[in-house]
């Protein structure tokens, strides 16, 4: 703690500095001596010293909920726009990619679709997306298909599918990472549906897949129900669409030389 400014009593910060912190107004007091100091220095008024105050606390705590929004959607690790090569994918839609980080999307509850083939960067941009979504104030949840398929199916059990179904739908984003051929239950489409559906017209989902749309019915286990499904997410849907792209694992910076790949690997991310 600094000294006190003039014509301060010491006793009178002393309990200032309690009573903010018994409200938890932690950012206020850490800067209420620094406060007190430049507003003596610059002559401010009340309201100015006041508002300078609360400001502090505003960008603390809007850090603080920030930082739980983005714990919260259990993103598998940090990956943003600032770490992405756009020049790296030569047929990716770049004006796309950038006019979503408006995130109209989010408020609109549109789907975004991410189609490629592994490597392509559909994983990377869908967690920065919601990175993004998550620091601008929404509430987003991550999942790879494959675990999102087994807790829906896990809430059979006990009958929660339903609590389950809520609790995605109130989530502002939801993003659908990998969907893939899986082994299939005949519940999954029927499961994955009821989300789908919960959430149509209010709010937004971003899946990706490195499958054709229309092998999604297969992977899935049933074609007519997953049809349904991809009705509803193809209506005013963005598509990005990567399936000519290269796998930046395979042809990177960090990829192996090419002499030493496998050679049935070598033709990868050619056209199809």
């Amino acid at each position: 703690m600094g000294r006190p400014p003039k014509d301060v009593e010491p006793s009178l910060l002393d309990e200032l500095r309690r009573n903010l912190e018994r409200l938890r107004l932690y950012a206020m007091r850490e800067a209420l001596d620094d406060a007190l100091d430049r507003a003596q220095t610059l002559e401010q008024g009340y309201a100015t010293f006041l508002g300078g105050l609360v400001e502090k606390q505003l960008l603390a705590t809007a850090d603080a909920a920030s930082i739980r929004r983005i714990k919260n959607a259990r993103f598998p690790e940090t990956r943003t726009f600032d770490g992405f090569d756009f020049a790296f994918q030569k047929g990716l839609n770049v004006a796309l990619v950038k006019d979503l980080m408006n995130l109209d999307f989010i408020r609109q509850g549109r789907p975004v679709l991410l189609l490629g083939k592994p490597g392509t960067g559909k994983t990377h941009l869908s967690i920065a997306y919601g990175h993004l979504a998550a620091l601008s104030g929404y509430n987003v949840r991550y999942y790879a298909c494959k675990e999102l398929l087994g807790e829906l199916y896990a809430s059979l059990a006990d009958g929660s599918t339903d609590r389950l179904v809520g609790r995605l739908t109130r989530q502002h984003l939801v993003i659908i990472d990998d969907l893939r051929d899986l082994p299939p239950k005949a519940e999954y489409a029927s499961l994955l549906y009821d989300v789908i559906d919960a959430r149509h017209r209010r709010r937004a989902t971003m899946v990706s897949s490195n499958l054709n749309v229309k092998q999604w019915g297969a992977a899935l286990g049933n074609p007519t129900l997953t049809a349904s499904l991809d009705d509803r997410l193809m209506e005013r849907s963005h598509v990005i669409n990567i399936k000519r792209g290269r796998s930046y694992r395979l042809h990177g910076p960090d990829a192996p030389p090419e002499s030493d790949r496998p050679s049935e690997l070598a033709d990868d991310g050619q056209a199809d």
